[in-house]
């Protein structure tokens, strides 16, 4: 995710999430994925770290991760990890996924299980999440524009599934580890969430499946605004479906100074082409038992 500022910042929107995040112990808050931001460079990203393949004909993908121990922090943190499909060169994007928030004053730290089809809200899995537990998500489409999401916590045992219709072109699979970012187009700053580990990964395309490695998956790294590693994928396993994204020590840069945002950046990370258009998704904060909902633009140029 790597965009330049608005210009119009939604401070009502902001002190939402804010105030939010002050009374996140014991509530569920659900932040909100996007497609990369890719101007850093070739195979480099503001906000995704992992791996992508991009040659079209994608119809499922699967993988397993391990949800990070996060540390109390100084502030306002977070981290998102998941699979999903599309979102590279189009703005169509399926995922599912787990996401962990450190409140502003850096003490409570909530996770939580979400899948999510832009451009719409991220809807909560009930599903209780805590770190170190071992998570499978897939994503399979059952016939045209029908798709299947599963998530099962196979620490718990608990699971989910949900069919779902969303339109999708297939045109590219993940598997990523996400810095959020706040209903402005501002990044939450991430979190330093170790190492996650995703096993088990794999697509079909076209009818085959395979692993990352024969879908000739591509490695994407997180840069933070000063073009310094935050967050990075290993090899692959010589499975073809294993590998680790890894956080570097170098900070995340603060909101207020990122030079950048969501509107009008010329994309040239892996495959990152042609985003075009503009749409609008809601995200939804989850607060005890109220609901606040406000709502992210983001646009894209060539």
């Amino acid at each position: 995710m790597k965009f330049k500022l608005n210009g119009k910042k939604s401070v009502f929107a902001l002190g939402l999430i804010l105030a939010a995040s002050q009374a996140l112990s014991g509530s569920a808050v659900l932040a909100q994925t996007t497609p990369p931001n890719s101007a850093a460079g070739l195979n480099a990203s503001y906000n995704w770290a992992g791996y992508v393949v991009q040659n079209g004909g994608y119809t499922s993908i699967s993988g397993t991760w391990t949800v990070p121990q996060v540390p109390a922090g100084s502030g306002l943190t977070g981290d998102a990890t998941w699979v999903g499909i599309g979102g590279v060169t189009d703005t169509a994007l399926i995922q599912a996924g787990t996401q962990t928030l450190t409140n502003v004053n850096g003490q409570a730290v909530s996770y939580q299980a979400w899948y999510e089809m832009l451009p719409g809200n991220s809807q909560p899995i009930p599903i209780t999440v805590a770190p170190g537990d071992s998570i499978t998500a897939s994503i399979s489409e059952q016939a045209q524009n029908q798709w299947t999401i599963a998530f099962r916590d196979n620490a718990n045992g608990q699971n989910f599934q949900t069919t779902v219709n969303y339109s999708s072109p297939g045109s590219s699979a993940e598997w990523i580890e996400e810095m959020p970012s706040q209903s402005n187009g501002e990044f939450i700053p991430l979190d330093n969430f170790g190492a996650v580990n995703f096993t088990a990964a794999g697509v079909v395309q076209n009818g085959q499946n395979l692993n990352i490695a024969q879908a000739g998956g591509q490695q994407m790294t997180m840069l933070n605004s000063y073009q310094q590693v935050l967050a990075s994928p290993s090899a692959l396993g010589y499975d073809g479906s294993s590998f680790s994204v890894s956080r570097a020590s170098a900070a995340a840069a603060a909101p207020s100074t990122t030079p950048y945002g969501r509107t009008g950046w010329t994309r040239r990370g892996t495959g990152i082409q042609r985003l075009n258009g503009f749409f609008q998704r809601g995200q939804r904060l989850l607060i005890n038992r109220f609901k606040i909902r406000f709502y992210m633009r983001e646009s894209f140029r060539k």
